[in-house]
């Protein structure tokens, strides 16, 4: 599959179907770190999530970066590191090595995940969820009383701001309506800095956001395995 290039005013996002991955190769793919984690997960549906998920992230930023999958490392970045000393949490980052500085994120939910990348100083948060029958988001005060499908639009925008910015759900943002393009402007709790939600095209079934600190950037989105014509 050749990859894309990525234009620095571009993210981009795939769609990953995770029961078309083989995860036998995980154990020559994934360091000690992710197999130690994918051993610790009790569920087998989870820890099958939890490989095909990290083989098709090592797969796809490889081709950005023209390396082997095995090479590429990665370390969490705490976006408060004078207050917390380090403390080895926050979001997930690419190490700098002989390649462009990219801005990464993951997410999964039930078969299907979506990856996020962009080109640094830009950066990009993702959230996907599968959608779930009778979810009463009015006992989510975040998200208030809201339909089913679009409680999860809602919340997935929540998620995925909070990813971008490396705080989690920590601190919740605030979600605007949609502006003309669909484009939904979020805040979170003491920070003037808009955050840019859209919504990212998921298959029946599940919803997807994506959340980025830059204003008018082209979103490209595209499936992996890719889809037979």
């Amino acid at each position: 599959m050749r990859t894309p290039v990525l234009d620095p005013e571009e993210i981009h996002v795939w769609f990953v179907a995770l029961d078309r991955i083989r995860v036998t190769e995980a154990t020559d793919i994934l360091d000690d770190s992710e197999l130690r984690r994918a051993t610790g997960i009790r569920h087998r549906a989870g820890r099958f999530r939890y490989l095909s998920a990290h083989l098709a992230l090592r797969t796809l930023l490889a081709g950005y970066l023209g390396v082997v999958p095995q090479l590429p490392r990665f370390e969490r970045r705490c976006p408060d590191p004078d207050e917390c000393g380090g403390c080895g949490a926050g979001k997930p980052a690419l190490r700098a090595g002989p390649w462009p500085e990219f801005d990464i994120n993951l997410s999964h939910s039930g078969s299907a995940a979506l990856l996020a990348l962009c080109r640094a100083p830009g950066v990009v948060g993702v959230d996907i969820e599968r959608i779930r029958s009778h979810f009463d988001w009015s006992r989510v005060p975040a998200v208030g009383p809201s339909g089913r499908v679009a409680g999860f639009r809602t919340w997935t925008g929540i998620e995925a701001v909070g990813k971008a910015a490396g705080t989690g759900l920590r601190d919740m943002a605030a979600i605007g309506p949609p502006e003309p393009g669909g484009i939904r402007r979020a805040r979170l709790p003491g920070d003037v800095s808009d955050w840019y939600v859209s919504e990212v095209e998921c298959p029946d079934g599940y919803v997807g956001s994506l959340a980025t600190n830059r204003p008018g950037v082209t979103v490209r989105t595209y499936h992996w395995p890719p889809i037979d014509p």
